[in-house]
Order: structure tokens, then sequence, then C-alpha cells
């Protein structure tokens, strides 16, 4: 019952679809960083499907995208003061939702743990905070890490072990070079940390994912998130109609 019930919400969300003609176009100032494989440039083009499915939104919205590259601790703070009107692969929180409005959830982020070759095994979150001597760990700033692993990751008392920075990137080199011991990343950007040079990626199983959101500043017209939200349901209908859509992967 409960399946029949969801199921038919779905295509009463689809059945309602405003068009876009009829509430006239918009123009949306998304804060992006390069976030390989999700979305980042190459000569100049954007690629990626995150970028992808966020064309695929605004179009189906009436919405054009301009993008301009913030590291995403700025990007909030610009969402925030409304410089920004949209982000993307957000985690839903009270802190922001007190300058923010969401979208349905549109995927799934499951973190993993990225360690130097030949670190031991964990075989959960406990084990690897209890271990000697304890690991240095790696931070994105403003990142939101889940309602399971953020609070642990920010204990004050775990201060000395935390290194904050602005990317990825930055977290692996600090890797690399033994300054930090691991960082945790999505799983379907790990997967591209593989290849790099001593470096490995683990899974902790105690660990849930978390639903992925958009974020829109708060004078985003409420019509503009509606129709957002109704382009998402469509497309999650579609992709699990073609049985491609997979938890760690964005909707293609």
């Amino acid at each position: 019952m409960k399946r029949l019930l969801g199921l038919g919400l779905l295509l009463l969300s689809v059945s309602t679809f405003i068009p876009a003609e009829a509430a006239g176009g918009c123009r949306l100032r998304v804060g992006w960083e390069p976030w390989k494989p999700y979305i980042y440039q190459q000569a100049g083009t954007f690629h990626g499907p995150e970028y992808e499915l966020l064309e695929r939104l605004a179009a189906e919205s009436g919405c054009e995208l301009e993008y301009l590259e913030r590291p995403w601790a700025r990007a909030l703070h610009e969402l925030s003061l409304g410089r920004l009107d949209l982000l993307y692969g957000a985690s839903r929180t009270a802190e922001r939702e007190a300058f923010a409005r969401f979208s349905s959830a549109y995927r799934v982020e499951q973190l993993q743990l990225v360690v130097r070759s030949g670190a031991p095994a964990f075989g959960s979150l406990r084990d690897w905070l209890e271990y000697s001597p304890a690991p240095r760990f790696g931070l994105i700033r403003g990142f939101y890490y889940g309602a399971k692993l953020d609070p642990v990751l920010r204990d004050p008392q775990l201060a000395e072990r935390r290194l904050e920075v602005r990317s990825d990137l930055q977290l692996l080199q600090l890797l690399q070079t033994g300054r930090i011991d691991a960082f945790w990343v999505e799983a379907f950007v790990a997967d591209g940390k593989i290849a790099q040079k001593g470096v490995e990626v683990r899974d902790l199983p105690d660990l849930v994912g978390e639903p992925m959101h958009l974020m829109f500043a708060r004078h985003v017209p409420d019509i503009t998130v509606e129709r957002f939200d109704q382009a998402i349901v469509r497309n999650l209908m579609h992709t699990a109609q073609r049985r491609r859509l997979a938890p760690s992967e964005p909707l293609r």
C-alpha cells in the first residue's frame, strides 16, 4: 500500500507539472568548483554527470544557469547573502535552512575513507578513531559529512588531529606528503582517487548514505523551486525505469 501511495504521489507531481513557458524564464547563478568526475572543465567546456543533470533540470524548469567558480565555504556564504542562487550536492541541515531552501533529494551520497597504501584495515568508525597512533585527518571547510560522521569529525577534542582546507585536491596532497593520514570523500569521487599513486579507498560499513539536494537562496521564487522539484521527480522515475539508478551515482 505504501508503495502504491508513493507512486501515486509521484504521478500526481508529474501530472501537475507547470510548463516552463507559462511561468516565464529565469537565470540562476550557480556556485561551482571542480569536483571530478561529477563536474569539471576541460578546454573551457563543462563535463560530468552532475553538470549534465543540472542543465537538464534547468532546461525543464525554464531556467538558464550561470556558473561562478567558488570554494564551497565561500559559495555557502554568498548564497546566504543572495549573491548566488543555487548550489548542488548539498546536505539539508537546520543551520542551512536558516538561509536557504532545498529541493527534493535527487541522489544519495556515500562517503569512503581515503588512506595511504598499506594502512591497516578498519572494521568500523570506532576502530578508526581509536587506532593508535591516533590518525590525523583532513576536512573541507563548510562541508557537512552526514548526521553520524560530522559531529564526530568536528568534536573539539579532535581539534589537534583535524586539518581543514578548501578542496579534495589539497587533501590528497596532504595525504601523499604524510601531513594527514586519511580524509573522507564521496564514493563516486573516490573512484578517481584509487588510481593515484600510494592511495587506497576503504569502506566503513557502519556509515549510511546521506540524501543530496539542490540548495536555493531564499530570494529564489517558490515557482522556480517547485519546477525543479517536478523535474527531479520526472528524472528519478525515468532513471528508475531504465534501472540505471545507483546509490553512489548522480542521476544520468
